[in-house]
Order: structure tokens, then sequence, then C-alpha cells
């Protein structure tokens, strides 16, 4: 009875375990970023402060509100095709009562 227990055990565990050839991705660093990112916005905000300036910040930025998270304090946005990323990340850290904005990402299960 142990062996057999030992033996389903075991090919469980074996049936589990990842492929031993590891495949590889042939994209660049900046290649894969742009692929797992969506082009949205991920900004948490103080909860003492309230959503109302940066909503108006989304509003001025000529953003879209994609969701709003009202029990996490945040919110979800769609930049225009003319933004840049990198200069809307600035913008919106510098807002009052910002604590963190985050690029959207796509995250592959294997």
């Amino acid at each position: 009875m142990k062996t057999l227990v030992f033996v389903l055990l075991t090919t469980l565990l074996y049936a589990c375990q990842s492929p031993s050839t590891p495949t590889q991705s042939t994209a660049i660093p900046s290649q894969q970023q742009t692929q797992d990112t969506t082009g949205n916005l991920i900004i948490f905000y103080d909860a003492q402060t309230g959503s109302a300036p940066l909503l108006k910040a989304v509003k001025t930025s000529g953003a879209t509100l994609v969701y709003e998270y009202k029990n996490l304090h945040g919110i979800a946005i769609r930049l225009s095709s003319k933004t840049n990323i990198e200069d809307a990340i600035a913008y919106f850290k510098k807002v009052n009562g910002v604590l963190s904005v985050e690029q959207d990402r796509l995250l592959k299960l294997q």
C-alpha cells in the first residue's frame, strides 16, 4: 500500500514539472516590454486626498478613464495615441495625492 501511494505521488509530482527544454524568446527586451504592456496606466491615490485631483489631471491630459477601483483607491486610464508613456508617467506622479503610477501589463500563464 505504501509503495502504491509513493508511486502515485511521484507520478503526480513528475506531471506537474515544467518541460525540460526551455523555450527562449527571440524578442529583445524593449520589444518584449512593448508586447507585455497594454499602453494603459494603473494609478493609485491617497484615500484622504481622494480622486478629484487625479480625475481632473486625466481630463486635462486627454486620457480616457477605463476603470475606477473604488475599494483600492485607484484608476485605470488609456492614454491618447499621441502621448509618450514615459512623459505621462512623470506627469501623473506629480499629481497631488498620487501614490504610484504603473504600466498595465499582460501576464502570460504557462
